[in-house]
């Protein structure tokens, strides 16, 4: 049974659906627009319209569809930071209750104001709630712990020049590959915070 911080995730990752959607659909326009300036009503060349927007689109031109890219890319890094944020807000409140006489303000302090999920603000944040080193034990299959810490770390620097203006290309390999990761980090989050809050409650968290 998953937290409902990663059940609101799954849903929220919809929106990064609707953007690949779009540039999907996007890329499909164009590249029937070409089609019809080089049809000059010749039936074969119609045909070829025809096609270029009922199949799958290649890759995009990057004046096309960067913008697009990019936002998702954002959206899905912010989309990482909520879970976390309410991950530790719902674990707390767990693992806190008849500890703290105000488990909600103790959250609140051991979070670092307006900081991207880095691994180091990670293992702050949930160590402030008794629930230490987090982000040592994640690691998935041909994926291992130092290459999911490197792998999260490159992203958010990424993010952070996309957000401040920097000059970063971003397709849509990137985005999916991204969405992939996200997805698998938030699950293993998920599953090893409540293993360690187990140990410290002695229960499930949920």
């Amino acid at each position: 049974m998953p937290s409902n911080a990663l059940t609101k995730l799954s849903e929220r990752l919809r929106d990064v659906d609707q953007l690949l959607k779009a540039h999907a659909a996007i890329t499909k326009f164009n590249r029937a627009e070409q089609s019809v300036k080089h049809a000059n009503g010749q039936l074969a060349q119609v045909a070829k319209v025809v096609q270029a927007l009922v199949s799958t689109p290649g890759p995009g031109k990057p004046k096309e569809v960067d913008a697009i890219n990019r936002a998702a890319f954002v959206l899905l890094t912010a989309h990482f930071q909520g879970f976390v944020d309410e991950l530790h807000d719902e674990l707390g409140l767990i693992v806190l209750k008849g500890r703290a006489a105000n488990p909600t303000a103790v959250i609140k302090l051991v979070r670092p104001h307006r900081a991207n999920p880095h691994v180091s603000v990670i293992d702050q944040m949930f160590a402030g709630i008794g629930i230490y080193e987090l982000m040592d034990s994640v690691n998935w299959q041909k994926c291992s712990n130092s290459t999911v810490k490197s792998r999260l770390t490159k992203y958010l620097e990424t993010r952070n020049k996309i957000a401040h203006g920097g000059k970063e290309t971003i397709t849509k390999d990137k985005v999916v590959q991204l969405k992939q990761f996200v997805e698998l980090l938030a699950e293993k989050l998920d599953q090893k915070s409540a293993v360690k809050a187990k140990l410290f409650i002695g229960r499930a968290p949920w």
